[in-house]
């Protein structure tokens, strides 16, 4: 029997279907919107923003939760070039995305049609795309969809994961094609791919003769959902725990064992370490500069110095990039820790070498509690942000996620917050990407329903994307923004008072000198979603304990201090050629 001639947009839409999404976001346009219709006829919702960078951040977010694709529907043109900023930042962090994207009509290609990005190639939109997506395909004719559409989701998903973009010219959208839909049918059916058992052995037996070893756990943990089988391999080298920025969650932070994260920002107790470390079992890392200080190795990894490398990732590009290695393994990062489980299983460390170095950890966690406490107990006004990290800590359930933005809500909630369960730490780390969060933890909460959704987020960032609220009014997603209010951009502030004795252009104020910002709580009440204030460093614990009850839309407003520097536990190199200035 043949099959059934559908539309190009109904044939993708049905694909989707097949490979199991059920949720697509985006933005509209006159280009896109056949694929729009198509989804709702096929039972897939559509998540619309007001802006198409929000929609990536969400969509971002919730792969991160559900482990389901991300997918973009978006406009050619300026509705894609708005998408970029939330492409690159979710391709950067290794989230699989299929982002399709409707183009002028095939045939005007060669013409001046409406919007078309022609100034090097007749509709080249996708050329944009190249840098950041692992593929870029243009559907110029209706039945190259047949074989484009599994490819396209097999790269996203499979090895590193990744974006890939479909540039699909809005005729090809309504053209007719007849296709089987065998998306999953066609991707490789192997199971996951596992580390040389030689160099397995060979790993065991540094790890087993180590001293001082330390399990040092990235983002790839989360991606292969080895959450289980890390613990699994802490629990049987009795080995401390440290973790990337975006890795944070992937083992439990109140365990005796875990460090916190690494870093310029870092938990010293991780810092430290780390760079103690007589071998480091790396998983599913990049080690990228801040998570490693600029590399140097005064500060996190003593490697090779003094600390010998083993490294597991599934990219073998990863493996010696940062560091040499000592024992590279190229593998799934669950698949490859089970068959080192199985190994350590049989090959226990002598218990007064653990017992030695878990006491320096313990040691090490108790002076960083007591280093952070003055901050933290501080009783001044406006709020010390570290007061406001120590009380989210107290007040958030178990379950609880953080979606965070930049600054202090990011580098300092990786640094103090405490995160008990998986998935419950969301940024954006490798593009540090400004205006992250609040479109983030609405994509955050439709991927877990149950489980409370925090924001954390500065002034400067929420006004660059305060649209995105509307989307979880409409929705009524219950989401809680805990907004950081300094009237600055306070990182920038920092670095320009600290190096230029400047302050131009990092803080908001009226010609007159005033600092301003607009009433965020009358903006709330504009969307339609209640708010409160908090201003007293004592009134804290109980407006958050409030605010973690709502099941709606929450926005808390918390004056906090923008003159406080990051805690910086690590090093950055940029403070060497910026020390003096312009002078």
């Amino acid at each position: 029997m043949s099959e059934a001639s559908v539309t190009g947009a109904v044939y993708i839409a049905q694909c989707l279907k097949n490979e199991g999404v059920e949720m697509v976001f985006g933005q509209c346009g006159h280009t896109n919107y056949a694929l729009i219709d198509a989804c709702q006829r096929e039972g897939i919702a559509y998540i619309s923003f007001r802006h198409e960078q929000q929609a990536v951040h969400a969509a971002d977010a919730y792969y991160r939760l559900s482990k389901k694709l991300a997918v973009i529907n978006v406009h050619l043109s300026p509705g894609l070039t708005n998408a970029l900023t939330g492409v690159v930042s979710a391709a950067t962090d290794g989230t699989p995305m299929l982002v399709i994207a409707g183009n002028t009509p095939s045939y005007h290609h060669p013409r001046e049609a409406h919007q078309v990005i022609r100034l090097h190639q007749d509709a080249s939109q996708g050329d944009i795309f190249r840098p950041v997506c692992k593929r870029v395909w243009r559907i110029d004719q209706v039945n190259w969809l047949r074989d484009v559409m599994h490819r396209a989701l097999n790269v996203a998903q499979t090895g590193r994961p990744g974006a890939v973009l479909l540039d699909v010219p809005m005729d090809m959208f309504s053209a007719k094609l007849a296709a089987p839909i065998d998306t999953i049918a066609r991707r490789p059916n192997f199971p996951r791919s596992v580390a040389d058992a030689q160099g397995l052995a060979e790993a065991v037996r540094l790890l087993t003769a180590a001293e001082r070893p330390v399990v040092y756990a990235g983002n790839g943990v989360a991606l292969s959902g080895a959450v289980a089988e890390l613990a699994e391999t802490a629990r049987l080298l009795q080995a401390p725990v440290a973790t990337t920025l975006v890795g944070k969650g992937v083992f439990p932070e109140t365990d005796p064992r875990a460090l916190g994260v690494t870093g310029i920002w870092g938990a010293r107790m991780a810092n430290d370490t780390c760079r103690d470390a007589d071998v480091v079992l790396a998983i599913g890392t990049a080690f990228g500069e801040a998570d490693c200080s600029s590399w140097n190795a005064d500060y996190v990894f003593n490697i090779p110095n003094g600390t010998k490398l083993i490294q597991i990732d599934i990219d073998p590009q990863e493996l010696g990039k940062s560091y040499p290695v000592d024992i590279g393994l190229v593998g799934d990062a669950k698949a490859t820790l089970a068959a080192l489980n199985a190994l350590l299983a049989r090959a226990p460390r002598p218990q007064a070498t653990i017992d030695a170095h878990l006491d320096v950890v313990a040691k090490r966690k108790a002076a960083w509690r007591e280093e952070l406490k003055a901050s933290q107990d501080n009783g001044d006004k406006p709020i010390h942000p570290a007061r406001l990290l120590k009380e989210l800590s107290l007040a958030a359930p178990d379950d609880v996620v953080f979606v965070t933005d930049v600054g202090w809500n990011k580098n300092g909630a990786g640094q103090q917050l405490e995160v008990k369960q998986p998935g419950a730490f969301i940024t954006s780390g490798g593009m540090a990407t400004m205006g992250f969060s609040p479109a983030a933890a609405i994509g955050a909460k439709l991927a877990a329903p149950d489980r409370k959704v925090v924001c954390l987020i500065g002034d400067g960032g929420l006004l660059s994307v305060i649209g995105a609220l509307t989307t979880a009014v409409e929705l009524n997603i219950p989401v809680l923004w805990v907004l950081f209010n300094n009237f600055c951009y306070s990182t920038i502030r920092t670095v320009g008072n600290t190096y230029f004795q400047n302050k131009y252009g990092t803080e908001f104020r009226t010609p007159d000198g005033e600092l301003y910002n607009p009433d965020f709580m009358l903006l709330a009440k504009s969307f339609g979603i209640d708010s409160a204030l908090v201003e007293e460093p004592d009134d804290v614990a109980a407006a958050l304990k409030s605010a973690m009850a709502k099941d709606a839309p929450f926005l808390l407003e918390v004056r906090t201090r923008g003159d406080l520097p990051m805690p910086r536990t690590g090093y950055w190199d940029i403070a060497d050629f910026l020390q003096g200035g312009n002078d």
